[in-house]
């Protein structure tokens, strides 16, 4: 019997949670998941490389490493609320947002899910990265409005405290534990240290 596609056909529920603490050999941990943003786009590029070896007139080792992940993100629009948090910016007493230098931009764990082709959804969460400002366009009305959505562009790396950059897991696996979905968006989901081989 063949088990249907989980091709992606949407994206939605994007949340961030601060980086409270990653400590080598120790334990990560995370504020609570606040949403960031309605979601537009993502192009999630994990920068990986291959590299053979050649000898004896022949490729004879391939050795493979992974880089930077880089996210490209479409969203709606960002409250400033939320951007002097992920951007380590200040609201002033008057309700002003303050748009500083970035010394103080916190890591965050980014998550959202995927509705897919077999109508479940794919549930994802990048550990630690950081968020450039974006880019801002504008453009005046003419006889037809055209909305402007916004870009943000992010980074990330392995944590210190296991080296795990991501995690996602679908709906519809036949594995998949009780709970686990239930509670994706109130905290950063930890993974089990069992491994199933």
């Amino acid at each position: 019997m063949n088990k249907a596609k989980k091709m992606p056909i949407g994206m939605k529920d994007l949340y961030y949670a601060t980086l409270l603490e990653d400590i080598v050999g120790g334990l990560t941990t995370y504020a609570t998941p606040k949403s960031l943003a309605g979601a537009v786009s993502g192009n999630l590029n994990p920068n990986g490389s291959i590299t053979p070896f050649f000898s004896d007139d022949g490729p004879t080792v391939i050795v493979t490493s992974q880089g930077l992940m880089e996210l490209e993100l479409g969203i709606d629009s960002l409250e400033k609320e939320v951007a002097a948090e992920i951007f380590g910016w200040r609201i002033d007493s008057n309700g002003v947002l303050i748009e500083g230098d970035s010394a103080n931009q916190p890591y965050i764990a980014l998550g959202w899910r995927s509705e897919t082709s077999d109508g479940g959804y794919k549930y994802i969460w990048l550990y630690k990265g950081k968020i450039q400002p974006p880019s801002e366009e504008y453009q005046t009305k003419g006889e037809s409005v055209e909305i402007k959505s916004g870009s943000l562009n992010a980074s990330f790396i392995k944590r210190d405290s296991d080296k795990e950059k991501k995690v996602s897991v679908h709906s519809n696996d036949e594995d998949l534990k009780p709970g686990v979905i239930v509670d994706w968006f109130t905290k950063v989901y930890e993974p089990d240290q069992t491994i199933t081989p």
